[in-house]
């Protein structure tokens, strides 16, 4: 196990390799170096990955693996890989000092949207009622340069503070002003996930707020006036 875990030319096996030590070998005194040397140095962002992820599940207590965590949610070349480490830190690490600090640095200037977007949920579901949680959503919701995360933001607010009384105008200005572009995502109209974040508030308002005053207008407004025509189709087809 160990030699293919460390030297097998599949990444599969040697992915299959770490785990099957850390769940039958935690305790073996080669295990523990082998999966830091894993984390640190296979050249597959799926082993770094699943080591990562046996680091922090199996030896969360040793010295060595939260600042290893740290190092590889904030600096791994593979956004997979700081996603993996933000979640285990989320997770295993949610009182310690520094993570909340890193979740948020993440979250605002991740460069990578899937980092941003895991960081924004990590924050949403374990640090809600952290004075600073609700600024960064609403900051990545309006201002974002991806619609992914805008949209997450979006969701993520929805569902944690639609009891909020000032949430029902921001979805609607959400859904009036947000700036996605259809025409500039070549995927988006093969994609049957919508991730509109004009859609994405609209649908919240309607979830939320069925008898909002302003629910039937926007419909009318989106369905007549948004450039998206899946948007379109949606208002239209929930204005009937």
């Amino acid at each position: 196990l160990q030699e293919s875990a460390r030297s097998d030319s599949d990444s599969d096996v040697r992915g299959t390799a770490i785990k099957q030590l850390a769940k039958g070998y935690q305790d073996h005194p080669d295990t523990l170096p082998l999966l830091q040397e894993s984390a640190r140095s296979d050249t597959d962002s799926d082993v770094r990955g699943k080591a990562i992820q046996q680091l922090a599940q199996g030896y969360q207590d040793h010295p060595d693996t939260l600042p290893l965590l740290q190092e590889y949610a904030r600096s791994d070349k593979d956004s997979d890989v700081r996603v993996t480490a933000i979640k285990q830190l989320a997770e295993g690490y949610k009182d310690h000092q520094d993570t909340l600090p890193l979740l948020q640095e993440s979250a605002r200037s991740d460069k990578d949207s899937d980092v941003r977007v895991t960081a924004i949920e990590q924050l949403a579901e374990g640090y809600q009622d952290h004075p600073d949680t609700l600024p960064i959503l609403q900051e990545s919701a309006r201002s974002d340069t991806d619609s992914d995360v805008r949209g997450k933001a979006i969701q993520q607010l929805a569902q944690a503070w639609h009891d909020q009384p000032w949430l029902s105008q921001f979805l609607c200005d959400r859904t009036l002003h947000d700036p996605f572009d259809p025409d500039k995502d070549r995927d988006y109209e093969r994609d049957d996930e919508n991730y509109n974040p004009r859609q994405i508030a609209l649908q919240a308002i309607l979830k939320y707020y069925p008898n909002h005053s302003q629910s039937r207008s926007l419909l009318q407004d989106r369905a007549k006036h948004d450039p998206d025509p899946k948007l379109r189709k949606f208002a239209q087809k929930n204005l009937e």
